[in-house]
């Protein structure tokens, strides 16, 4: 009775998780094209698409620490409720103000799910296999937001994918209700209260490291993917919006099995040596974008790179989860994304302003050394066993 009521909660979160996913990946299909359709310049877009990240970096530390009080359910019931309103008022927007308003709102809802999202998963995942619900979760929701890249992209045609954004939107509201019925509110860490400042100095050393590796990561890949290689493909490679949307879904689509199959590897194997493997193929494809001759070959490329990354997606959290404290996980992880979303803004107006003032080569460039300066981050506990920051209970 106990397993069957947690094969539940594990299938009820990972459809959740799934369907905001699903929403996220329609607006950002839908909302770059509509700016670009309204005559709005790179620099303009990357600043509008920052605001994202800026909305994640607010709110996650601050929703991070309360959740390791207060659990997590209320938190994931107001990140679906706010999400499907949202989606209802990008509908209707039309300017880059509202744009960038309602982009920074998105960021706010989908960080106060992120923020707790890390701690559902780790209470799930007592019995030791992170990785595989990890991936499980990770290749659901990557799964679903492929569905969300096609319908975006085909619904685009019909008023700038309004209709799109509506279907998002109901989904949404409708797995609040669910969401109250079938989540359980996790433990919360009735401990003494630490100070802030006390909680970052007893924080594991490789923790920061975590940090860096997630800023870098997000810095390069996040505005890659979501606006600049798409608006390569449409005003450069002059894909259609639903052929760019079936790229884009297909990127997703190859990520499901992705994620579900690297959480059962990195469970068996050396997780420091498979982070490196795949961080130094994505760097190797970020060149092969540079030099690809052809749309297809171009097309081929970016699926490998998407997969590798996908993989170093669930590697990472994987590796970090040794050296998170259960008492405060819920604030590390957030700084760890936090850390993620400073990242995306930055590197949403720095690549911004890259590709608009050169080409998108000088943003692959970028792209590959940013991921070889990953792995040799990564390989530190290799190359210096006895350095005080490569040590923790690190699980095998």
């Amino acid at each position: 009775m106990k397993e069957h009521k947690a094969n539940r909660e594990f299938i009820g979160f990972t459809l959740i998780s799934g369907l905001i996913s699903f929403g996220y990946n329609v607006v950002m299909t839908v909302i770059p094209l509509r700016m670009v359709d309204h005559g709005l310049s790179y620099s303009k877009i990357g600043s509008a698409m920052s605001a994202v990240a800026i909305g994640l970096m607010v709110i996650k530390l601050l929703i991070g620490h309360l959740s390791d009080m207060l659990g997590t359910k209320n938190f994931i019931l107001s990140a679906l409720a706010g999400l499907g309103i949202v989606c209802i008022l990008l509908a209707k927007a039309d300017r880059l103000l509202a744009f960038t308003v309602l982009m920074a709102a998105l960021g706010i809802f989908r960080g106060i799910f992120l923020a707790v999202s890390g701690s559902y998963v780790m209470e799930m995942a007592n019995s030791g296999e992170y990785g595989k619900i990890y991936g499980a979760v990770q290749g659901i929701s990557s799964l679903l937001a492929s569905v969300g890249g096609m319908i975006s992209g085909l619904l685009y045609q019909f008023k700038e994918g309004e209709y799109a954004l509506y279907i998002c939107s109901f989904l949404l509201i409708a797995s609040t209700l669910w969401a109250a019925i079938g989540l359980k509110n996790n433990q919360c860490m009735h401990g003494e209260r630490l100070p802030i400042l006390q909680i970052f100095k007893s924080i594991n050393k490789r923790i920061l490291i975590f940090c860096v590796l997630v800023f870098i990561q997000s810095f390069v890949a996040g505005p890659m993917w979501s606006f600049i290689i798409p608006m390569y493909c449409y005003n450069i490679l002059l894909f259609s919006p639903a052929k760019l949307g079936i790229l884009m879904s297909m990127d997703e689509l190859i990520g499901a099995p992705t994620y579900m199959l690297a959480g059962r590897v990195v469970d068996k194997v050396n997780v420091v040596k498979f982070n490196i493997l795949f961080l130094l193929i994505t760097a190797l494809g970020g060149l092969f974008l540079i030099k690809s001759p052809t749309p297809t070959i171009f097309m081929v490329v970016f699926l490998i790179c998407s997969v590798s990354i996908s993989c170093t997606f669930v590697g990472i959290p994987k590796e970090r989860i040794g050296f998170i404290r259960k008492e405060q996980k819920g604030f590390e992880l957030a700084l760890i994304s936090v850390c993620g979303s400073l990242g995306d803004s930055l590197g949403n107006n720095v690549l911004g302003r890259v590709a608009e003032k050169y080409t998108i080569d000088q943003c692959m460039y970028i792209f590959s050394a940013s991921y070889i300066v990953m792995a040799l981050l990564v390989a530190l506990p290799l190359l210096f066993p006895n350095f005080r920051f490569a040590s923790g209970k690190q699980e095998k």
